[in-house]
């Protein structure tokens, strides 16, 4: 006689193996027919998974058609949210090495349905045009490594912010250094903005955006610095731990009183001693 924990283990390795079949059934009572064409499956096919389900107590038979029990919907319930947590984990891969040890540490589960946008599906710019499409949508942007995001950044925000869109960025000196040479005209333009802020900070370890409506976080490749992956949610368990790490970095930067090659020196010099 088996015990409860070997049953109740083989019912879970039965239902995984069987997660298409019960999130058929999840929907509405199905004939043997419309199983096999909902699930591609032959007579056979059908015929064993139903009757492993059935023997298992999660199916019965009612007027023709296979309906989970009381205890199947339970059981497909948390196959169902199984099934969603490991998706939101693969699809969060990429930010997982970046973001571990922060304090507080990353809610990953507020992350759920984030919109997650790769380099790698033929397109090498997406998550710089994910993030410049949010970017129009709001009227206030907080930023940590921008070169995570958005390596050309300073082309995409530059008229918002000398159009009054607050920008609070902290960033990376060998970044900012970057743009101050190959972007002077507009270094000098932001320079004289009352709308741009900018500290440096030696230790960013990942992309971090604040928007009016959203928070997103940016991963480069270690080898290349080119952005990997973008994810953006609107959750407000999301919000809190950015904005809560967003102001630690802020608050450990050093701040850089002027953009330009000077100023940047002294902020540089400033955060050796």
């Amino acid at each position: 006689m088996r015990n409860s924990g070997s049953a109740g283990s083989d019912i879970l390795i039965e239902a995984v193996k069987r997660a298409p079949m019960l999130a058929a059934l999840r929907e509405k009572p199905l004939d043997r027919r419309e199983l096999e064409t909902r699930l591609d499956i032959s007579k056979s096919t059908a015929h064993r998974y139903t009757k492993s389900l059935t023997d298992r107590g999660l199916l019965e038979k009612s007027n023709g058609d296979f309906v989970l029990t009381e205890f199947g919907q339970a059981v497909a319930d948390v196959v169902a949210a199984y099934e969603k947590e490991m998706d939101t984990t693969i699809r969060l891969a990429p930010v997982f090495k970046s973001v571990s040890g922060t304090e507080p540490p990353c809610p990953i589960e507020a992350f759920a349905n984030a919109t997650v946008t790769s380099a790698d599906r033929g397109d090498p710019f997406a998550p710089l045009a994910r993030f410049v499409s949010l970017v129009r949508e709001s009227d206030s942007l907080c930023m940590c490594d921008s070169y995570a995001i958005a390596p050309t950044y300073i082309d995409e925000i530059h008229g918002r912010v000398l159009d009054g869109m607050q920008t609070i960025v902290v960033e990376r000196p060998d970044v900012a250094e970057d743009i101050m040479e190959n972007y002077p005209a507009k270094c000098v333009q932001l320079c004289a903005s009352e709308f741009l802020e900018m500290r440096l900070h030696e230790g960013l370890r990942f992309g971090l955006v604040i928007l009016d409506d959203c928070i997103g976080i940016g991963v480069r490749d270690s080898d290349t610095g080119i952005p990997r992956a973008f994810v953006d949610t609107e959750s407000n368990e999301a919000r809190e731990w950015a904005e809560t790490i967003f102001e630690s970095y802020w608050n450990e930067a050093v701040h850089l009183k002027r953009f330009n090659p000077k100023a940047l020196r002294e902020a540089i010099e400033a955060s050796a001693e």
